[in-house]
């Protein structure tokens, strides 16, 4: 399992992609997460003084922490599926896939051992998505002229918890449809299909239909969002992000990140198992 785990690293170290998707995601949580707010905050009538103030609140360092997470549930997942996908389908587009395995170790563990160092990435990419988000409030505050006051390094450190898990769970689906469908294309437009799209219009359904409410439970979009909203991140209604609210409790949410974790790792082992690569 060390070498498998070494060589995935190296492999993914000399890879464009995880950089891609990290700068990525880094530009767009800066970008969409604070930049735009801001300049709604600075072109805001300023007789809303109220709208004003809240809104400026939660672009501050004490609040910066939770607009970085807040982001995930609705974009972030998203992101972090595109990468699990290039993970595996990038194997069958170029390939790689029988030298890969014709070397060893065993097929299980080179999925695991991918998945794995996947993971490892996301840590990296969500650690720098939340510097660079705390770098921005903290310029947000100079030119407000308001003062530095940094929130407390548990609650960042569970920021980066939540956004890490949330990212995980998202990555191993990527990864388990890039080799279902045995590639890139057709597993991210499925992906994204889903997530963006189907399961959008499912959880809004379910808001009327009560029928369509245990549905929430079981899509990850919602379940998602639901654990950022355990951290005390406003929903949408609130002021908030797309796509937070509390839909479930947190426990219920780590227990269904979980369960796509463990699932989306194992429907791509046993089909890298059973098939014939070549």
């Amino acid at each position: 399992m060390r070498n498998a785990l070494a060589s995935e690293a190296l492999l993914l170290r000399r890879r464009l992609a995880p950089f891609v998707v990290g700068c990525t995601w880094i530009v767009l949580v800066v970008g969409f997460g604070f930049g735009v707010p801001y300049i709604v905050y600075a072109t805001l009538d300023p007789a809303k003084t109220a709208d004003r103030a809240a809104l400026l609140e939660m672009l501050l360092p004490s609040a910066a922490h939770t607009t970085a997470v807040g982001s995930y549930p609705m974009f972030g997942g998203a992101i972090m599926l595109i990468l699990g996908v290039l993970v595996t389908g990038a194997e069958y587009r170029w390939g790689t896939w029988p030298a890969r395995l014709a070397q060893g170790p065993g097929r299980a563990q080179v999925v695991i051992a991918k998945v794995l160092v996947g993971a490892a990435a996301v840590v990296v990419i969500a650690a720098a998505a939340l510097a660079a988000s705390m770098v921005t409030s903290a310029v947000i505050a100079s030119v407000e002229g308001r003062p530095l006051t940094w929130p407390a390094v548990s609650a960042v450190a569970a920021s980066l918890g939540v956004a890490v898990f949330i990212s995980v769970a998202w990555l191993s689906l990527g990864a388990a449809l890039g080799v279902i469908f045995r590639g890139v294309g057709t597993a991210l437009a499925v992906g994204l299909v889903w997530t963006l799209g189907l399961e959008n219009a499912l959880s809004g359904l379910a808001g009327v239909v009560p029928a369509l409410e245990p549905v929430r439970v079981i899509l990850l979009g919602p379940t998602s969002g639901s654990l950022v909203a355990a951290l005390g991140v406003p929903s949408l209604s609130e002021g908030g992000a797309v796509g937070v609210a509390a839909y479930v409790s947190g426990p219920v949410a780590c227990a269904v990140l979980l369960a796509y974790t463990a699932a989306g790792i194992a429907v791509a082992t046993v089909l890298i198992r059973r098939r014939d690569i070549t």
